[in-house]
C-alpha cells in the first residue's frame, strides 16, 4: 500500500506540471506578438506598468525560466498576485468554501437520489419505476446546464419562489440549495444510470446465485454481496465528478450570481486576468488529483480482492 501511495503521489505531480504548463502556455504564450499585452487583455499598458510586469513576470528570461519560476512559488505557497493588485490565494480562498459547499450539495443530490433510485430500478429491471426513471435521465441528460440553470431558477426561484433566486455573499446553505440540485443533476442522472446497470449485471452473477442457493435472506444478498461489489464503478464516477463539479460550476454559479470559484474564473477568463486564471486552474487540479487518489484507495475497502502491492 505504502509503495502504491509513492507511485500515485509520483503521478499527480507529473499530471500537475503537464497540466499547469499546458495552462501556463496557452494564457503566457499563446498567441502572437506582445506577452505583455496578452497578460493585459485589451487593456492599455503604461510604460511603468510594463516595467514592472516584465520584472513581476520575467519576460525577459527565456519561457522555460519562466515557468520554473512559477513553479518555484508554487512550492512556496505564492499563487501569484492579481493585475488588480490582490493575491491569487487571498481571492480563492475567499471563494473556495462557497463552491465547496455548492459541490458538496450536487454530490449528496447524485449520492442519495442517484445511487438509491439506481438500485431499485435495478432490482425491479423492466418495471413501471424502471422504465419512468429511464426516461427522466434521458430528459435531464439531454439537457444542458446552460439550459437547465435558468430554467430551474424560473421555475422554482421567481415563478414559484420555494428557493432564493440568486444568492448573497457569502451565501448560504439554503440559498444554494437550488443550485447544487441543478448542478447535480447530470450527474444524477448517470449515477442512477451506472448504479442500475452494475446491479443489474451483479444480481445475474454466480456469487448470487450461490448465496441465494445456501437460503441467504433476499436483504442481506442485495445489501452484502450485490451493493458492495456494485458500488466500485460507482465510487469511481462520483470520485472523478467531485474534481468535475468543482471546476464546472462556471455556469451555474454565474446564473445564480454566487461568489464562487466557477464565478472568479469566468469573470478573470473574460478580463484577461492570467494569473488568477493560472493560480484558479492549479487549486482545481490539485483537488481533482486529491479526489482521484482517494478513490483508488477506496477500492480496497469496497473489495478486499483488490491488493495495491
Amino acid at each position: 500500500m505504502f509503495r502504491y501511495i509513492v507511485r500515485r503521489l509520483l503521478q499527480m505531480i507529473l499530471v500537475f506540471i503537464g497540466t499547469t504548463f499546458i495552462v501556463f502556455t496557452l494564457m503566457f504564450a499563446g498567441g502572437e506578438g506582445d506577452p505583455i499585452q496578452n497578460l493585459a487583455g485589451e487593456r492599455p499598458v503604461s510604460a511603468v506598468q510594463r516595467a514592472q510586469l516584465e520584472q513581476q513576470y520575467h519576460f525577459n528570461d527565456p519561457f522555460l525560466t519562466r515557468y520554473w519560476h512559477y513553479l518555484s512559488d508554487l512550492l512556496h505557497g505564492d499563487l501569484g498576485t492579481s493585475l488588480t493588485g490582490r493575491p491569487v490565494s487571498e481571492m480563492i480562498l475567499e471563494r473556495l468554501p462557497t463552491t465547496a459547499m455548492l459541490a458538496t450539495i450536487a454530490l449528496l443530490v447524485a449520492m442519495i437520489f442517484g445511487v438509491l433510485a439506481g438500485v431499485i430500478a435495478g432490482i425491479k429491471r423492466g418495471g413501471i419505476f424502471d422504465n419512468s426513471t429511464l426516461v427522466l435521465t434521458l430528459v435531464i441528460i439531454g439537457i444542458p446546464t446552460v439550459v437547465l440553470a435558468p430554467i430551474g431558477q424560473l421555475l422554482f426561484g421567481i415563478k414559484w419562489p420555494i428557493f432564493p433566486a440568486t444568492a448573497n455573499n457569502p451565501a448560504t446553505w439554503y440559498e444554494l440549495l437550488l443550485p447544487g440540485i441543478i448542478l447535480g443533476a447530470l450527474s444524477l442522472a448517470t449515477a442512477m444510470r451506472l448504479t442500475r446497470a452494475s446491479v443489474s449485471e451483479n444480481l445475474r452473477a454466480d456469487f448470487v446465485r450461490t448465496a441465494r442457493s445456501k437460503g441467504i435472506p433476499g436483504r442481506r444478498v442485495i445489501g452484502v454481496h450485490v451493493l458492495r461489489n456494485s458500488l466500485i464503478p460507482i465510487v469511481t464516477f462520483l470520485g472523478v465528478e467531485l474534481g468535475s463539479l468543482m471546476g464546472g460550476a462556471i455556469i451555474t454559479e454565474s446564473v445564480f450570481n454566487i461568489t464562487g470559484i466557477g464565478n472568479l474564473l469566468y469573470k478573470n477568463l473574460n478580463l484577461g486576468d492570467a494569473p488568477v486564471v493560472i493560480g484558479t486552474v492549479s487549486v482545481l487540479v490539485v483537488v481533482f488529483l486529491v479526489a482521484n487518489l482517494i478513490v483508488d484507495l477506496l477500492y480496497a475497502v469496497l473489495d478486499p480482492r483488490i491488493r495495491y502491492e
